[in-house]
């Protein structure tokens, strides 16, 4: 599918925040009406991320955090291009149904926590 090759470092960074159970940003793009809540939503999102990111261990070569209930490891996705961001946030301004459409893959696309 054109939209998931198109925009998959975003969706796997919202796919993160399902499996660690942090809703939040997923909701808020996927309800959001006009484009100036997605755009939020998104800087909201990647500077969370960035910040977990930069503060994950390093196992065999991928970034992993830790289930705090399961003590289970979650892989770390790469932090999306700002290119993708960019076509991405065009996209939505155009059509905000591009917002929808993104929460709905990051909720239903089977991942392995972001191991590529």
């Amino acid at each position: 599918m054109k939209f998931i090759e198109e925009f998959n470092g975003l969706i796997k960074m919202l796919r993160f925040f399902v499996r660690t159970k942090n809703f939040s940003y997923i909701d808020r793009i996927g309800n959001a009406l006009t484009y100036e809540p997605v755009e939020v939503a998104i800087k909201d999102a990647l500077r969370d991320f960035q910040s977990i990111h930069n503060s994950a261990k390093i196992e065999d070569g991928k970034k992993v955090i830790y289930d705090k209930e399961t003590n289970k490891p979650i892989y770390l996705p790469s932090i999306p291009s700002s290119e993708e961001v960019e076509a991405f946030l065009k996209k939505a301004k155009e059509d905000i149904s591009y917002a929808r459409k993104l929460a709905i893959f990051a909720l239903t696309i089977p991942q392995k926590g972001g191991e590529e």
